[in-house]
């Protein structure tokens, strides 16, 4: 029998002492919990059982939840979903259910860009919110069998783990490489709601199965698709167009966990930079939510952003894509705060300067050793020195520590995608 927990404590809590508010909400929140958790469990028995029969008779549908093209990591994942004889790839294009006065608030009309993101690349794609309405992924046509989600945040309820555990099984590869320790990673609801949560090596699974509330079991170590780009193309030549990368993150401030952001210290400073030396092939690369965070939180208007943003296109190449790897092969530094970036990077060999921000949320122990082979730097006159060392100069006096480092970590080539399809192969049959 359901009882809704939740409710029934939210709606006690308002008429007990101010004591009690909190504890009778929390015992209802974790009771909730629990009840998903139980539910999930029964639901993954049955539809395992069911798709093992299916996958005989037919090609399994994957859909990949996706709501920002920029955030877009798995495209390895679906090429070799796509080539597969028991699975048939789709992109469900929808919306995030952030509210107004958040950042990630996302209006409807921005949907078109996406969806024809991966229809000019000739890929499945579905919309999946039509007429300001979520369509319910079991009302998909066709319903999928299994999902990908790569956004733990802002998931709208008939499109999320929980009720989709219902007809599909839940997968969860982030968007982001994880970096940090922060909870933010691995204790959220969403993750323990997903069934398999695919990260990127054992050191990572460990330091979650210690940490995570539900001790890691849908965790699996397997790679990350966004690095299987380094692994297929290893044998290409590129073109070498000698770019220079700045990619500020968003989080500029401590009113988030991350705090990484230098954007408000030095993002000024680099396009200034940046304008005295147009010999540079430079490129503007923001992460996808500092338009916002910086409007949200007053730091800039609308209007001093979108001059902010133009003053770059003017002198450089502005990317807000999800396809940049192959960009930053073509380059000869980045300049960062951004932690994805940190690990994304290494695979070019190449020198990267990383913005420090004081108070930032500590790396996890292998990027923390992968920062330690880049330009740490802190403050402007840092910056400036270290920029017309490296970039002006190409004085790369890190390099050797960070090709040793890269022998160390990335020896053998990690193809997460086959892993990934492999694992749901060994599930289903």
């Amino acid at each position: 029998m359901h009882l809704p927990y939740y409710q029934v404590a939210r709606t006690i809590a308002l008429f007990v002492p101010v004591k009690y508010k909190y504890a009778i909400r929390k015992w209802g929140y974790k009771k909730k919990i629990a009840q998903n958790l139980n539910y999930i469990k029964n639901n993954k028995k049955k539809i395992t059982n069911k798709l093992k029969k299916e996958i005989k008779k037919r090609k399994l549908v994957v859909a990949f939840y996706v709501y920002d093209q920029a955030k877009w990591k798995c495209q390895s994942l679906y090429d070799l979903l796509e080539k597969s004889e028991n699975f048939i790839p789709y992109i469900f294009v929808t919306k995030n259910c952030a509210p107004k006065d958040n950042f990630n608030f996302q209006k409807p009309n921005e949907l078109e860009k996406i969806f024809d993101f991966f229809k000019l690349q000739n890929m499945r794609v579905l919309y999946a919110y039509k007429r300001n309405n979520f369509i319910p992924f079991e009302q998909m046509e066709p319903k999928p069998d299994i999902i990908f989600y790569q956004h733990p945040w802002y998931v709208e309820t008939s499109q999320g783990p929980v009720v989709c555990s219902k007809f599909a099984l839940t997968c969860y590869v982030p968007y982001f490489i994880a970096t940090s320790i922060s909870p933010t990673e691995y204790f959220l609801r969403f993750h323990q709601y997903v069934q398999n949560h695919y990260v990127l090596n054992d050191a990572i699974k460990d330091f979650y199965c210690e940490n995570a509330p539900n001790k890691g079991v849908n965790i699996k170590s397997v790679g990350h698709p966004a690095l299987d780009f380094f692994y297929l193309n290893r044998e290409k030549e590129f073109e070498n167009k000698n770019y220079v990368i700045y990619a500020p993150h968003w989080s500029v401030d401590n009113k988030n966990v991350l705090f990484w952001g230098t954007f408000l210290w030095c993002g000024q400073f680099m396009l200034d930079y940046a304008k005295k030396h147009p010999e540079i092939n430079w490129v503007f690369k923001p992460h996808p939510c500092l338009k916002g965070y910086l409007k949200n939180n007053n730091y800039m208007s609308t209007q001093e952003i979108e001059q902010y943003w133009k003053e770059w296109e003017k002198i450089g190449k502005l990317c807000e894509s999800g396809n940049y790897l192959d960009m930053f092969k073509s380059s000869k530094a980045m300049i960062t705060d951004c932690g994805s970036f940190e690990t994304e990077y290494f695979l070019t060999k190449k020198p990267l300067i990383h913005l420090k921000s004081n108070g930032a949320m500590p790396f996890n122990p292998s990027v923390a050793k992968i920062v330690e082979t880049y330009y740490n730097v802190q403050d402007i006159k840092e910056l400036e020195q270290i920029l017309d060392e490296v970039v002006l100069r190409g004085i790369d006096t890190k390099k050797e520590q960070r090709l040793n480092l890269y022998d160390e970590l990335f020896c053998q080539n990690n193809y997460a995608a086959q892993n990934i399809v492999s694992d749901l192969l060994k599930m289903l049959l």
